[in-house]
This record gives structure tokens, sequence and C-alpha cells, in this order.
């Protein structure tokens, strides 16, 4: 028992040293982005790891400003918040239906629309394009929020779908018997329990949309519409060597993500560990 113990203890210890390198791996770029962005260039190039000399934001906010970050911000936010309330209107009833429903062709179709998790956007990215252009929506932000949204179906519906499944049917059956009908027994019962798998799926939706980076590049022609992670690179482009700057547009473009991240990471790591377990 005392070299089982010894063993578990010593396995334990080197998971937690793994994890930590990789960690390390991990942040390290994060925090260099952030202390380069209160750096001046000189201070860039001398001293590349060391702690700014004066923590001014003059970084962040010339790069808000000179290179038009809070129109690429406004961009951004646009297609999220109308990705994410595209996403969550189709997906949590899709999955309720596919999990609690019982209907001719139901794992039919649900695996159909799983074929969606198979196909690379790379592959598609053309005839994605030439459809738009048919619908005059290339170079609209309207556009570009429902192709983001649609190509994160497949992945959100089987993720509502397993948090549904996690939520016993005998509450439906219990609530049709007490007459509730199903939209009312979706919407009082069945999505308040399901709620950790929804924060987990707007929180995985938010994190894709914004950091998109092929979309925009494909779908967008005019910087005025520009989403922050495209304003980013080609302000990379037109400040190619002021590094100070460009490291500013960087943290105003990550900020988002890691805010979002830290407040709901709970959430998001149970509704992942619930919803995507089957």
């Amino acid at each position: 028992m005392a070299n089982l113990a010894k063993k578990q203890i010593s396995g334990q210890r080197a998971l937690i040293l793994s994890l930590s390198v990789l960690l390390l791996f991990m942040i390290a770029p994060i925090i260099y982005a952030v202390l380069a962005s209160f750096k001046t260039n000189m201070e860039i190039f001398s001293s590349p790891f060391a702690l700014p000399q004066t923590w001014s934001f003059d970084n962040i906010i010339s790069a808000w400003h000179v290179g038009n970050f809070q129109q690429y911000f406004f961009n951004s936010a646009f297609v999220t918040i109308g990705g994410m309330a595209l996403v969550a209107l189709v997906a949590c009833p899709a999955g309720y239906a596919f999990a609690q429903l019982s209907f001719r062709g139901n794992n039919l179709v649900f695996y159909l629309i799983l074929l969606g998790m198979a196909l690379p956007v790379q592959a598609i990215i053309i005839p994605i394009f030439y459809h738009l252009r048919g619908m005059g929506l290339v170079d609209t932000l309207t556009g570009l929020t429902l192709v983001s949204a649609g190509l994160a179906l497949p992945f959100s519906i089987f993720l509502m779908r397993n948090t549904f499944r996690d939520v016993p049917k005998e509450l439906r059956e219990s609530a049709m018997i007490d007459g509730a009908g199903e939209w009312k027994t979706y919407w009082k019962i069945m999505l308040p329990l399901a709620k950790p798998g929804v924060v987990a799926l707007l929180i995985f939706t938010f994190m894709n949309i914004w950091n998109d980076f092929l979309l925009p590049l494909v779908l967008l022609m005019s910087q005025q519409k520009y989403t922050i992670s495209l304003g980013l690179y080609s302000f990379q482009g037109e400040m190619a060597t002021n590094y100070a700057l460009i490291f500013g547009g960087t943290v105003i473009s990550m900020v988002p993500s890691i805010i979002v991240y830290l407040i709901f990471q709970r959430s998001f790591v149970d509704g992942m560990s619930s919803g995507a377990s089957k």
C-alpha cells in the first residue's frame, strides 16, 4: 500500500509539472505582448524580457485611435453578438428536439448535421463566397454574421443535444401530463436546467467568431467593415516597424476574450464537460 501511495504521489507530481510547463508555454506569449504594449520601440529591442520602465497606456490609446480599432471593435461586436444570438436560437431548440423528442429520422438528421464538423472551412470557403455574392451579401457584416453562425451550428447542436440528454425525460413527461405544451416545457423547465451547456455554447461561439480571421479575410473588402482580427493584420502592415503600437493593438484584440473566459470559466468547463462527453 505504501508503494502504491508513493507511485500515486509521484504520478500526481509529474502531471502537475507537465501541466505547469504547458501553462507556461501558453501564457508566456500573452504576458510578453501585454508587457511590450507598455514599452517604447527602443525598450522592446534593448530589453525585450524586462519590465517596462514606465507603465503607460499610450500605445494602446494610440492604436485605438490611429489604427481605427474603435471601428474594428464595433464590427467584431456586431458580428459576434449577432452570431451568438443566431446560434443560440437554432442550436438550443434543435438540441432539445434531438435529445428529448422521438420523431422519424431523428438520428439520421442529427448525423447529417454532424457531417458539418468533418468539413474544414477551407474546403467550402469558395462556394460560400459565390453563394453570398449571388445574394449580395459579400462585403457585408450581415453576410459574415450568417456564415459565422452557420459554420458554428454543427458543433453547437451536438453540444446542446448532449446537454439536454443529461436532463431526465421524466421531467418533460411530467410537465406534459400537467398540461404544459411543448414550447412551455422547453422554455420554462428544460432550458433553465441546461444553463451550463448554454453558457458554454455562448462562450465557445464568442471565442470562435471574435478570433476568426479566415472568413473576414475572404468575405470583407472594405476596410471600414474589417473585424478586429483582420484590422490588426492590416494595422501590422501599416505599422511594420512600430512594434509598440502593434502590441498595443494586439492587447486590444485579445482583452475581450480573456475577460469573458475569466468571468465564465467555471460555467464553460462545466458545460463543456457535461455537454461534450457523450
